[in-house]
């Protein structure tokens, strides 16, 4: 019998399913060992880029570098490219003065000096100038335009910059595709109008979905924007399903991009026999309350419609209230046409809840549309059970219980299980992908 267990970070949670229940997939991957030199890594990828030319060759001594730099958010190895970087331009002769560091908050919030030295490390903050992005800053530039004609502006620092370098991360997103790539500069370093306008626009319709990048209209959009931004160079972690570091790929923003993708394809792809009745799925590696939402994505991509999703999660920063209560108006308000109010509304560029961000919108539709679609039951040692039970979820103290309640559906079920909910990408085969 085959050993069951959802990830969570400081452990495996372990059951078993029903003996009147059927496995169809155990999405497993097999662990490797974390990379011993990381920046070794990046300094052999940055010497031979994708389509571009080494640094040392591209960026001059006298040119003024901006390197935009993914926020908190992910957990790859940030500081280690970083100081990778930082060691090749030394080498290129650029000092320090010559060199930003601009975080890509996008509409996130910003870091205050502590968390910079924690996440970028002490002697880098002291040496170099790392600064916030402000998506409503008044001194942002116009690089473009989205589809629609509303104007794109980014950073300042990053639009007057000689040499712009993105340091990001590739993984399965739920409506770009995949993470990285021009995502460094729009939304990154955006201003908040045009975020906002693209989201609503392109969220949840079509093509944008995970694992897709062709005829995407999200990711075309954001690829065509960090084009005019004048994006130079991009070096991106390739992250695993523990959400570490599997390769370094650096080079042309698109090209190597493209490259980066293929890779994550190839590591993180499960195959899928069909839709099941029961999906049993963790957050890993998604804690913040707004992003433990993604994982429902694959989940209900593998989940046929009316079935149950059993989310479990780790909960380490609380949902704020407006979330809570926006999430419960809305449902009450749209009770029934949950999934065509929402998508009315985004329509309409309007936001579920008014004075949210796109991320905190975003994350709101993700948990709407999935309660109209499916059963959702979470399973969390740290969210209360009335939180849960607000934001329109049924909630269970563990995995036993979650089980028996989808019992209740489902006495005979086909069952998926997927133990890293967070860092897959799930490919369904013959009719179940049609």
């Amino acid at each position: 019998m085959t050993e069951l267990f959802l990830r969570l970070h400081d452990r495996r949670v372990h059951f078993h399913i029903p003996p009147q229940w059927r496995l169809l997939s155990f999405a497993e991957f097999t662990d490797r060992p974390e990379p011993a030199d990381v920046v070794g890594m990046v300094r052999r990828a940055l010497k031979k880029p994708i389509d571009h030319p080494p640094l040392s060759e591209a960026a001059g001594s006298s040119d003024k570098i901006a390197i935009v730099i993914e926020d908190p958010s992910r957990s790859s190895p940030k500081q280690l490219v970083l100081r990778a970087l930082l060691l090749e331009l030394a080498e290129a002769d650029v000092p320090p003065d010559h060199v930003i560091i601009v975080i890509g908050l996008g509409t996130h919030r910003r870091l205050d000096r502590e968390e910079m030295r924690r996440v970028y490390g002490d002697d880098l903050v002291d040496t170099y100038e790392f600064v916030n992005h402000d998506c409503r800053a008044q001194d942002l530039v116009p690089i473009g335009a989205l589809r629609s004609g509303t104007t794109v502006a980014i950073n300042r620092r990053v639009a007057e910059a000689d040499f712009k370098i993105g340091i990001g991360s590739i993984f399965p997103h739920p409506m770009n595709g995949f993470g990285g790539g021009g995502k460094i500069i729009f939304p990154a370093v955006a201003n908040f109008e045009a975020i906002l306008e693209h989201h609503l626009t392109y969220s949840f319709r079509g093509d944008s979905k995970i694992g897709r990048l062709e005829g995407n209209p999200f990711y075309e959009e954001i690829r065509d924007l960090a084009t005019a931004a004048g994006l130079d160079l991009v070096i991106n972690s390739v992250l695993d399903h523990n959400d570490r570091l599997y390769q370094p790929v650096c080079g042309a923003p698109v090209q190597a991009h493209v490259a980066g993708v293929a890779m994550s394809r190839q590591i993180l792809s499960m195959p899928f026999p069909a839709r099941s009745d029961v999906t049993i799925i963790s957050s890993f590696p998604y804690s913040e309350g707004t992003q433990i939402m993604k994982p429902l994505a694959p989940a209900t991509e593998i989940t046929r419609p009316e079935g149950v999703i059993i989310l479990a999660c780790d909960y380490s920063v609380p949902l704020a209230e407006d979330y809570v209560s926006g999430c419960k108006a809305f449902r009450t308000a749209h009770a029934g046409r949950i999934r065509p109010a929402v998508l009315e509304r985004f329509g309409r560029g309007e936001r579920i809840l008014a004075n949210g961000s796109p991320e905190f919108n975003m994350s709101l539709a993700q948990a709407l549309l999935g309660q109209h679609d499916f059963r959702i039951i979470v399973v969390s040692q740290d969210m209360p059970r009335r939180t849960v039970e607000r934001i329109g979820f049924a909630f269970a103290d563990d995995i036993e219980q979650a089980i028996a309640m989808a019992q209740e559906d489902y006495p005979v079920a086909q069952v998926n299980v997927v133990p890293s909910g967070g860092v897959i990408l799930p490919v369904l085969s013959g009719a179940a992908a049609e």
